[in-house]
């Protein structure tokens, strides 16, 4: 497959509000411009992007979060990974979705559409997957689709690893972050134990508006938030997260039944921008109690997230 040392293309989506640049590279979104404040972290730039170890702003794929050990079942069958993160696969492993140029089939001043083509065996993952993100921009309201289909049994949990920071420079760390969950997912080694677990009375709580420069999370690894959190089992794509800094506001909503909060503490510039991860759980293969990430022929992968800026 080809990487992101090819071609790479920037188009530009446009409101009466909004500014939007997305790059065929991983499908990304490089910039939101809102009240001439860009309010992502991350590269800009073919030559900067080159450089990005950290998936900023790009889809991941297939399997987005971690898979304890690079190893899981299906139909009986074991199937092995690439390992990219310690002994687990990350991001859907040393060359995921992120690194690879995808197709753009339409754009104009609103909408963009992209597609993938995944082989069998891409990764150590069966099954050839074709997968389609479509950004449309309205007002002040971006929304990201994403499709997915196999022609044999395998997995597939996409996401957006765009990170925010409305201030447009510096840290993330003047922000109130608010989560509507009132659960999580416990982990060891950033691998969840299988466990969901109340948020309250624990540092985890952030169903009211908490300030991320005076939070941090026991259980990871960075210092910072690296956790997923568990959204309301509730149909269709609701508000999940409300993110400001006093002066702006941002709203995420999604279709998925996790979200997790990373607060970058191993970008270049430390907590430069905090993640929001609309995704299904982290090492749901080896949790069978987790939503599950298979997917088989004649099914529809579908994800909605939708950020809208205030």
């Amino acid at each position: 497959m080809n990487t992101m040392k090819e071609k790479t293309e920037i188009y530009t989506l446009s409101s009466d509000v909004l500014r939007v640049r997305v790059c065929n590279v991983g499908a990304r979104v490089l910039s939101f411009e809102y009240d001439g404040t860009d309010m992502l972290y991350g590269p800009k730039t073919p030559d900067e992007l080159r450089e990005d170890t950290c998936y900023c702003g790009a889809v991941c794929g297939r399997v987005a979060n971690r898979i304890a050990g690079g190893r899981f079942l299906l139909d009986g069958q074991e199937y092995t990974l690439a390992v990219n993160n310690g002994p687990n696969h990350l991001h859907g492993g040393k060359i995921g979705f992120s690194d690879i140029p995808w197709e753009v089939e339409s754009a104009d001043s609103s909408r963009i559409v992209l597609s993938l083509i995944s082989p069998d065996g891409d990764e150590g993952y069966p099954g050839t997957v074709t997968v389609r993100a479509v950004y449309t921009l309205q007002g002040n309201k971006l929304t990201l689709d994403l499709q997915g289909v196999t022609d044999a049994p395998t997995l597939l949990n996409l996401t957006n690893h765009a990170y925010w920071n409305l201030n447009g420079q510096g840290t993330m760390d003047d922000h109130y972050l608010q989560v509507h969950a009132t659960a999580y997912t416990p982990m060891v080694a950033n691998i969840p134990t299988g466990a969901i677990l109340p948020v309250s009375g624990s540092l985890y709580d952030l169903t009211t508006p908490a300030c991320l420069g005076e939070r941090n999370a026991p259980d990871t690894i960075a210092g910072g938030y690296d956790d997923n959190y568990v959204l309301p089992t509730v149909a269709g794509v609701k508000e999940v997260a409300v993110l400001s800094n006093g002066k702006y506001t941002l709203r995420l909503s999604t279709d998925a039944p996790g979200l997790q909060v990373y607060t970058g503490d191993y970008l270049p510039l430390k907590r430069g921008g905090v993640a929001l991860e609309a995704q299904n759980f982290p090492d749901s293969p080896h949790q069978p109690h987790f939503p599950s990430i298979e997917l088989r022929p004649g099914r529809l992968y579908a994800r909605t997230i939708v950020w809208s800026i205030e």
